[in-house]
């Protein structure tokens, strides 16, 4: 195991001396097709995760905009087509200005909230390194109610309810103490129906994931490997709880874990035991 660590620690500080390379992973394939029939433009969006998407078609060009700008809900897995009247304008201008932007979860999903499993399996003690509005990272409305986990590089991470696996990426390789390594964080999405909660979980090793998109997991079953990619300090399990949001996409959610321990009562320093 440290053997391991020190590998990777090696690699990670040789990589971060390099340019960093395109942030161009996602955590699912999401895929949009345009064809025209008329004066109508039809947009077909292929959603692959079992999740519900709100969705937004809008244009950079304000007479495109106005007329095709439209939100809508999308349910997980599944296919949706757009028909939006052009009427009078140029099909390519159109079809080059139109873009579409989505965040996971539905407003019109209820969230309840229920008690969660430790992000590591049974038998195992961890200190926490920061925890809710945590100086470091925790500051932001999608991170305020983080945790960060003192799990060392290729420690199991567990799933902390039971769920579908959304998003995954796993092929970044590089990490550092500076925020300009936020967008190469391998990381876990899952999604948990009976709740309406998403949980994340954050620094993954290179190839670290056990899952993949649309598969099924049990609370407490293993999912990955913990690491240290992306914008982190120390290697750890950054761990968070997200609900949708009308005007930030998703927030971070306190979360209550087994025994009634809630996630706001644990201070850096504290250990927890499985």
């Amino acid at each position: 195991m440290r053997l391991l660590a020190g590998l990777l620690g090696t690699v990670l500080l040789a990589a971060a001396c390099e340019p960093l390379p395109e942030a161009s992973l996602r955590q699912f394939d999401l895929s949009v097709s345009s064809a025209f029939e008329a004066d109508t433009l039809l947009l077909t969006v292929r959603n692959p995760a079992p999740v519900p998407m709100r969705m937004v078609v809008s244009s950079r060009d304000a007479e495109v905009d106005a007329r095709i700008a439209r939100r809508f809900d999308m349910p997980g897995a599944s296919d949706s087509t757009l028909m939006i009247n052009i009427a009078g304008l140029d099909s390519s201008r159109v079809r080059s200005a139109v873009s579409l932007s989505y965040t996971m979860g539905s407003l019109a999903t209820p969230v309840r909230p229920g008690v969660l499993s430790w992000p590591f399996p049974a038998g195992r003690t961890y200190e926490i390194i920061q925890g809710y509005g945590g100086s470091f990272s925790h500051q932001s409305a999608y991170s305020r109610h983080a945790l960060d986990f003192r799990l060392a590089v290729a420690d199991t991470i567990s799933a902390a309810d039971g769920g579908v696996v959304v998003g995954v990426i796993e092929g970044y390789d590089v990490g550092g103490n500076d925020p300009k390594y936020r967008p190469y964080a391998n990381f876990i999405t899952l999604y948990h129906p009976h709740t309406g909660l998403l949980t994340q979980y954050v620094h993954l090793v290179p190839d670290g994931s056990f899952v993949a998109v649309g598969d099924t997991v049990a609370r407490g079953e293993p999912i990955g490997l913990a690491g240290l990619t992306g914008f982190t300090n120390t290697q750890h399990l950054h761990f968070n709880v997200l609900v949708p949001d009308s005007a930030e996409g998703m927030v971070s959610f306190p979360a209550v874990f087994a025994d009634s321990m809630a996630g706001s009562t644990l201070k850096r320093g504290d250990r927890v035991f499985h």
